[in-house]
């Protein structure tokens, strides 16, 4: 009952930021994990492997929530989605793929690398110029599965890699944002099936796991951020945002370090 406490609290953390600030997902649930594996007996080789898979099985149940929320407000656009989602479906399904033949060292490498350039991106508010052309269909398929593979191998929803390529290909902010949140629930799914078919078969995990995803977590979390989000968005109008999103920015970056450092 506490641990599952404790993973509804993580919940609630994250469903505040991630309408606060507009992120969330990966970059609170994995850290988080990557603390309370271990203490949940997962065997150090593979607790990369259950943070990243419970966070992509976490962001299925939190990715409809905000697909829907777009697509009232008409800010997804159809026939980009129809492009980009085979790709992106894909690369989720490949990521869990390559993570099953990496240790967990490598892993908290690229998590924390990709960590530090999110953080680094908050704190200077930098966004890519419209320097490119409108990408055709038929390269946004390998530009799908490469963002695909890189949001599933360090366990988010895609947003932070696809909305600065649709903007760096000309879309509009809203519509970048709207459709790389619609992109989140195909990607999460896809994934999360990479991630239990990949640790099916390994037998010293703890009980309650399917594959490398832990469902009481997944569940717990889910509930919680499902709860707050509107209240963060609701926050979003009354506090100063670019300040906490500094600061988040600068707590994300010393995780980086942290895990960094733990795993030289």
């Amino acid at each position: 009952m506490l641990w599952l406490l404790a993973f509804v609290a993580l919940g609630l953390f994250n469903g505040v930021l991630a309408g606060l600030l507009g992120i969330g997902g990966g970059m609170v649930i994995v850290p988080a994990m990557i603390w309370l594996a271990p203490q949940l007996g997962v065997p150090e080789q593979y607790v990369m492997h259950v943070a990243l898979g419970t966070s992509m099985a976490t962001i299925c149940f939190i990715a409809i929530s905000s697909a829907r929320s777009h697509y009232r407000r008409g800010s997804v656009s159809v026939p980009l989605l129809k492009i980009l989602i085979p790709g992106i479906a894909i690369g989720g399904l490949l990521g869990a793929v390559i993570a099953k033949v990496m240790n967990t060292e490598w892993l908290a490498w690229i998590f924390s690398i990709f960590a530090m350039l999110v953080g680094i991106k908050m704190l200077t508010g930098l966004t890519p110029e419209a320097r490119g052309d409108r990408a055709m269909s038929h390269q946004r398929l390998p530009a799908g599965i490469v963002m695909g593979a890189v949001s599933s191998l360090v366990g988010i929803g895609g947003g932070s890699v696809v909305v600065p390529y649709l903007l760096y290909h000309k879309e509009k902010l809203v519509t970048a944002i709207g459709t790389a949140a619609a992109c989140g629930l195909p990607l999460a799914i896809m994934a999360t099936i990479g991630y239990i078919v990949m640790g099916w078969d390994v037998t010293s995990l703890p009980a309650y796991h399917f594959g490398y995803v832990y469902w009481p977590a997944m569940i717990a979390i889910a509930i919680g951020s499902v709860i707050t989000a509107p209240f963060g968005a609701f926050l979003a109008h009354k506090l100063p945002t670019k300040v906490i999103k500094r600061i988040f920015a600068v707590l994300l970056i010393i995780v980086a370090v942290k895990i960094i450092a733990e795993h030289l």
